[in-house]
């Protein structure tokens, strides 16, 4: 099991927008907290000395190893 870079593995995130915060359901683990590890996930981070942006496409990475990791959903 695999916990989910995004919400770490509460089901929600916090969002704030102009000075107000609201709470929602994480949309990259469908709020389970956790991520399936035969499931591809859109992911990018950023890499080189000119901070390029890398996309990829497939299983979770380790986002410790990674710049500026993000992952999204399907």
């Amino acid at each position: 099991m695999i916990i989910c870079h995004q919400c770490k593995g509460n089901g929600y995130v916090k969002v704030r927008f102009e000075g107000e915060q609201a709470i929602n359901q994480c949309k990259v683990c469908h709020s389970q907290g956790h991520l399936i590890e035969n499931k591809y996930y859109n992911q990018t981070w950023t890499e080189g000395p000119n901070n390029a942006t890398t996309v990829y496409y497939g299983p979770p990475l380790d986002p410790e190893s990674f710049k500026n990791y993000t992952i999204s959903g399907e």
